[in-house]
């Protein structure tokens, strides 16, 4: 029989488990009350999440809602959409037959609203199943008929308060914006006074895009018809503009999607497409920018050329992973989510797809919504004012 003195120290196990996946991680809870106590602690999920992304090896998921489940899907698997890629999740805020609103993802946690009459929000980690309840802000959605139209909302995190924040950008008109952020660490809402002013012509876009502790929205232009991006420093709790000045001339009539996303290392990157006329064909563009708020440095990321319209109706969301892209098309009037693969380009004066078609996922008709995240042990620990969390 082993003795305590034959167990390995702790900080040894510590290192190996800081290695292990998320959902091992969870498992190994059950192996001992030494385990459980070190898996569970936040300050090693905190630690795991850090060495995780350091070196690249965090689980990247994507989470995709339907009227009738909630699904993630390994993007590491090369065999996307298959039964064995597939993870089918289970919550209490999921409605049958309404897709949930999946709003933004920070940490490994996401934002997401139910339909109901006041679309309710949570805070919830699809990893470990945790979930909190928003308390309620004290506004609802606009209405088309039945269905919601939500504020522009977003979610991200402030490092040096250990802060997750939520804000929801609502329109009062005049030329005015009602800013109404959340805070896990209050636990309460609060509306931001003496906004800025928002140009008339702005139009926000999508939904908020998380990096350098900041969100950020697409805005269109219709007076100089020009598109930029709205940033909402979530310290300072201020807008400010990024100027979205990337086009070559060959390129006139390009169109920017309203939804933007991150790549490695929280760079944002933007979707756009143009008719390349002397191939005829669609070309769907990725653009990042390497210096953040450094117009200068957006640099084309990838390109996707769509021959005789094989895929239909590009729609946001786009998800990117290292050298993985997934969109949304309709082909055939079947919707489905693909993901393309890098190659090689053969000639530099021949258009070839940089990207390849690498594998399909039908989803059911109807509303559907997606979002990638990073499978995490992270939860909102400690707060004051917070509701313990449910599992899911």
């Amino acid at each position: 029989m082993a003795t305590t003195n034959e167990h390995l120290p702790e900080d040894i196990i510590v290192q190996i488990l800081y290695r292990l996946p998320v959902k091992p991680l969870i498992r190994f809870r059950c192996v001992s009350k030494r385990w459980s106590s070190i898996v569970s602690n936040p300050q090693f999920a905190k630690s795991q999440f850090k060495f995780a992304s350091e070196r690249k090896i965090l689980g990247p998921k994507l989470l995709v809602s339907t009227s009738s489940q909630l699904e993630s899907l390994d993007l590491q698997t090369p065999s996307f959409g298959d039964d064995s890629s597939l993870r089918k999740l289970t919550c209490p805020f999921k409605e049958p037959g309404r897709a949930v609103k999946i709003v933004s993802s920070c940490n490994g946690m996401v934002f997401v609203v139910a339909h109901d009459f006041h679309d309710t929000s949570y805070i919830w980690n699809p990893s470990t199943g945790l979930l909190f309840k928003l308390p309620y802000p004290g506004f609802d959605s606009k209405r088309v008929g039945s269905r919601p139209v939500l504020p522009r909302c977003g979610f991200g995190y402030v490092s040096a308060t250990d802060d997750y924040k939520v804000v929801a950008v609502g329109s009062l008109g005049n030329s005015t914006v009602s800013v109404d952020i959340f805070s896990s660490k209050a636990n309460s809402w609060k509306r931001i006074k003496s906004q800025p002013h928002f140009s008339e012509e702005y139009c926000i876009k999508g939904r908020g895009t998380f990096s350098n502790e900041a969100l950020h929205w697409l805005v269109d232009t219709s007076t100089d018809d020009k598109s930029a991006i709205i940033a909402f420093d979530l310290v300072e709790e201020k807008f400010r503009e990024m100027p979205l000045h990337l086009l070559k001339q060959d390129e006139a009539g390009c169109y920017f999607f309203g939804e933007m996303g991150v790549v490695s290392g929280g760079r944002l990157c933007v979707a756009s497409n143009y008719v390349d006329y002397s191939y005829w064909c669609e070309i769907i563009q990725l653009w990042v920018m390497m210096e953040y708020d450094v117009c200068e440095s957006w640099t084309k990321l990838v390109k996707l050329a769509n021959y005789n319209d094989q895929l239909e109706g590009f729609q946001a969301p786009f998800v990117y992973w290292e050298r993985s892209l997934v969109m949304s098309f309709v082909s055939e009037g079947i919707h489905m989510l693909v993901r393309f693969d890098h190659k090689e380009e053969e000639e530099e004066e021949k258009l070839d797809e940089v990207l390849v078609r690498s594998g399909d996922y039908t989803l059911e008709r109807g509303d559907f919504d997606m979002i990638g995240y990073d499978e995490s042990l992270l939860w909102l620990h400690d707060y004051q004012g917070a509701q313990n969390p449910t599992q899911a």
